[in-house]
């Protein structure tokens, strides 16, 4: 097919419709044209047909007039008898009219007719206007417009049906049309500022030129732009392809009408009937055969399970050269085990993308009004660059005054929005119970602390931590930056965005919102002052750790003095900085106690037996850790270190002591002999001990590691 027509498009305005079809009735309605509407409705044109729903009269009716001026494309079916039709004339006049004023483009398709008879108007349409001249007259100006319209219409190009099969004419028709409409559309991606270059990163790795099948996977959290990119691409590229499809909401469709239904979906794209086939493997079969020799272009939205790939997207024996998969997921794990090698990690837009899209929303141009400069940085920081939060807000916030953004800056201190915290949720309600946990516990205790630590702090309590934080890491729920400490060394950090940290510390204050006691993790010193003032009862609470303020002022004022209830589930407990002489007995369930510049002199012990692995009170005023027999089966490592320690406890209930870290205890002047008797301690560290007086030689020969006096 050589060119059709060609004329510039004019500037942008209202359509209605994308093709306007304009065909003889009585030649093709109920066959070729019939066909050729249900190929452009299956892609998605928009197309007007008149199926005589319109009043029919002597003259062409208003509504029909209007139909063609409100299309972008007319495609016109120029079969034996539609010269005879003066409609059908004068439908082609209107046509030829508004390509030359709208710029509307005509697509003409010789149906069962030549070219050179329709552009001289032999055989049957020399027959046709024999007939109009012996009824308007051979000098009327009506007969003479028509001639000249089809004269216009038969020069351009088109498609010709001789010796043709009329399917693969009419898929061909509905491809070029397509292929021209696409890229005429208003783009959905113009306003979403710092998208650009990621759609261009993410085509770059696709390789679009090559020969080979390729699947690409873009992933990233809840709300950050992935769907955004894959539709940018997709609608940019789609016209390369033999055959497109863009399933979308696959997680939701799944949960709703199962796989089933989608393999059905993308059927519907390559043209199998939906009564085709009524079970998964007829479905994957029967899309294998029918694509393995197509170039294809699929984009699979929102996967989060493998079983979705493997039954829409099998493998790369599945497509034929030169296609492409595109996936999107929250789940990285996923993309490796269906062994996607091509992955594009979305991350949140920078400040300065951040604002202009937020702007775009607020204000609806790039910066802000006067007088919301402020406020409008205030609330970028608060999304992190994600592009949904910042949609959802800017959206919310557009034409409401300086009074109104006062308050919802204020509320979003306090209460997540709801359209944000549903997305942001569905990658946590896919976790299982100990991973759910463990998110938990990073998202109120342990955002922005050394991985390592955390690691060895989860497997103190019990937790096998390692492949848990993989899965969170691959769901895009946890990141993992890299940090240098003072001394030039690496180390790896657990982070997460800042609105996923949020959501999690929001789902424990949603266990209980007014009692702060009975909820599992307490990490604000306001809610510990909330709950000492109430007295409640604190048998949920499984962990403790406060921030440090300043010197600990804060801590020593407020709670000098106070009792806090017994906590009968407590499984970790950081009161580092809490210099207040705080009445807590500690419970027999406890894991973990981490108290840096404790007050007390001797730890409150009172219990025969404890689950503790772990205490760590260092630069604290311990000066006897505790009085009398203690039965500590499970204490590996304990920290003294720069305390006023004046003599070691009894060990002999602490079997599997591995480390005792007693450095700097300046005051420290006897080591009770049961250390002797510990054959599991690896680790004894006694430097700057200057106040020891005696050292039992043999301890030496019970364990790998000493650090002596005075080193």
């Amino acid at each position: 097919m050589a060119r059709a027509s060609s004329s510039p498009f004019p500037p942008p305005r209202s359509w209605i419709y994308h093709v306007f079809l304009s065909f003889r009735g009585q030649d093709t309605r109920k066959g070729f044209t019939d066909h050729l509407y249900a190929s452009l409705q299956r892609k998605g044109i928009t197309t007007f047909r008149d199926d005589m729903n319109l009043e029919r009269g002597e003259d062409i009716s208003h509504e029909l007039l209007r139909a063609i001026e409100e299309s972008m494309f007319a495609v016109v079916v120029l079969s034996p008898n539609y010269a005879s039709s003066a409609w059908c004339l004068d439908e082609l006049q209107k046509i030829v009219e508004c390509k030359n004023n709208l710029g509307l483009q005509i697509v003409p398709v010789f149906y069962g007719v030549d070219p050179c008879d329709v552009r001289h108007q032999k055989g049957t349409f020399e027959d046709a206007f024999r007939k109009h001249e012996g009824r308007f007259g051979g000098d009327s100006e009506k007969v003479k417009r028509w001639r000249d319209a089809l004269i216009q219409v038969a020069s351009y190009s088109g498609w010709d049906s001789k010796n043709q099969h009329e399917a693969t004419l009419v898929e061909s028709i509905a491809k070029h049309v397509h292929t021209r409409l696409i890229p005429r559309l208003p783009s959905c991606m113009e306003s979403l500022f710092g998208m650009a270059s990621r759609v261009e990163d993410v085509t770059r790795l696709m390789c679009i030129g090559l020969s080979d099948v390729r699947f690409t996977g873009i992933w990233g959290m809840g709300g950050v732009g992935k769907t955004t990119i894959a539709r940018a691409i997709y609608e940019a590229i789609e016209d390369q392809f033999q055959i497109s499809c863009f399933l979308a909401n696959i997680r939701e469709t799944c949960e709703t009408n199962g796989i089933l239904q989608l393999q059905k979906i993308l059927g519907e794209h390559i043209h199998v009937s939906r009564c085709t086939f009524s079970n998964l493997y007829d479905g994957m079969r029967i899309i294998r055969n029918s694509l393995c020799n197509k170039k294809v272009l699929i984009v699979l939205d929102d996967v989060n399970d493998v079983s979705q790939l493997e039954n829409l997207a099998g493998n790369q024996d599945w497509f034929g050269p030169g296609s492409r998969v595109m996936i999107t997921t929250r789940d990285m794990h996923l993309l490796k085990t269906h062994e996607v090698c091509d992955t594009y990690e979305v991350e949140c837009l920078d400040k300065r993308e951040a604002l202009r899209f937020f702007c775009s929303k607020a204000f609806k141009r790039d910066v802000p009004e006067e007088g919301y400069l402020e406020m409008s940085h205030e609330v970028v920081k608060y999304t992190g660059g994600l592009p949904l939060a910042l949609k959802v807000l800017g959206s919310y916030l557009y034409g409401r005054n300086v009074s109104a953004w006062h308050s919802a800056v204020k509320k979003l201190r306090s209460v997540p929005d709801a359209k944000i915290l549903e997305t942001l949720r569905i990658s946590y309600d896919s976790l299982d119970s100990m991973q759910k946990e463990i998110f938990l516990d990073i998202a109120c205790l342990f955002k922005g602390k050394p991985k390592d630590k955390v690691l060895d702090l989860f497997e103190k309590r019990g937790y096998n931590p390692q492949i848990e934080i993989d899965v969170l890491i691959e769901r895009s729920l946890v990141t993992v930056k890299h940090d240098i400490d003072g001394f030039m060394r690496k180390f790896d950090v657990l982070e997460m965005h800042d609105l996923l940290q949020e959501m999690g510390r929001n789902f424990v204050i949603q266990e209980s919102p007014n009692y702060p006691s009975k909820r599992s993790r307490l990490w604000s010193p306001e809610d510990l002052d909330l709950m000492l003032t109430q007295n409640k009862g604190t048998e949920t609470i499984q962990s403790i750790v406060l921030p440090p303020i300043g010197n600990g002022t804060y801590y020593v004022q407020r709670w000098r003095d106070k009792a806090i209830p017994n906590m009968s589930q407590l499984k970790f407990l950081n009161f580092d900085f809490v210099r207040a002489h705080i009445h807590i007995n500690i419970p027999s369930t406890l894991k973990v106690l981490h108290w840096e510049l404790c007050p007390l002199e001797t730890l409150p012990l009172v219990d025969q037996r404890y689950e503790l692995v772990e205490i760590k009170i260092s630069w604290s005023n311990i000066v006897q850790l505790w009085h009398g027999f203690k039965f500590l089966e499970k204490l590996k490592h304990l920290d003294l270190s720069c305390s006023g320690l004046e003599q070691t406890p009894d060990l002999s209930g602490v079997p599997i002591l591995e480390t005792l870290d007693l450095s700097c205890c300046y005051c420290l002047t006897l080591i009770h002999p049961s250390l002797i008797c510990h054959k599991s301690l690896l680790v004894l560290n006694l430097w700057e001990c200057t106040s020891l007086e005696t050292f039992p030689v043999s301890i030496a020969d019970g364990f790998g590691f000493i650090r002596q006096p005075f080193c």
